[in-house]
């Protein structure tokens, strides 16, 4: 008489799933330790190449620049986010915590491959309304490749050994006060309560009754 029982596989066998799943989980955990070292990396160099370029804008006697303040982020370590201050409006960069993959929704013009690892993310915000959606990002994967693209000013992949972050800086800046442009709020009071001018906004020194606006949103 034939015994068809299935031979029972041994942790010690290569293909056991046991295998499979210590391959993938060791392959994650060092993936996300060098996002997480890259992400500190770019941070520290894209806040230190803003901050320079400021300050040779303003000793070259360019006007409207504030001096970009550091601001904690809750996560702590080396976190912290950037504000840039230009004119009466910001930008404020902020690291993300964790990795993930891209999202295929956002139209990132990276090799499809790229869809399937995780990578860190950099988000910036017009503003410090703790409600506004990022409108440019960058992606940072674990082999030190990066991708950053946004309303309408896309960045060629690069990879951040080769990347003058003065240089960055400087293209970041120019594109924001290019492109960004302010548009006074609507007369009439729509639907939802972040549209319409408002009389408390009018009375409040520290408010305004525009908006943000972006290429394409005119």
């Amino acid at each position: 008489m034939t015994n068809n029982a299935p031979v029972r596989k041994s942790e010690f066998d290569e293909d056991h799933p046991i295998n499979l799943l210590r391959r993938v989980l060791v392959t994650r955990q060092q993936q996300l330790a060098n996002i997480e070292r890259l992400m500190q990396e770019f941070t520290k160099r894209l806040f230190t190449g803003m901050e320079n370029a400021v300050k040779k804008a303003t000793e070259a006697g360019i006007p409207s620049l504030g001096a970009p303040r550091r601001l904690q982020h809750p996560a702590g370590g080396w976190r912290q986010a950037l504000q840039v201050l230009i004119e009466d409006w910001s930008v404020v960069i902020v690291p993300l915590v964790g990795a993930a993959w891209p999202n295929p929704r956002d139209e990132a013009q990276i090799p499809g491959a790229r869809f399937k690892e995780p990578c860190g993310r950099i988000a910036l915000f017009v503003g410090d309304n703790p409600d506004a959606e990022s409108f440019y990002d960058v992606l940072i994967y674990s082999d030190g490749f990066w991708f950053a693209w946004g309303y309408g000013w896309p960045r060629v992949a690069d990879d951040i050994e080769h990347t003058d972050f003065e240089v960055l800086a400087f293209e970041l800046l120019a594109s924001f006060v290019k492109d960004i442009h302010t548009t006074w709020r609507p007369r009439k009071m729509a639907a939802s309560p972040n549209y319409g001018t408002l009389l408390s906004q009018s009375l409040d020194a520290k408010k305004r009754a525009y908006t943000y606006g972006l290429p394409g949103e005119e």
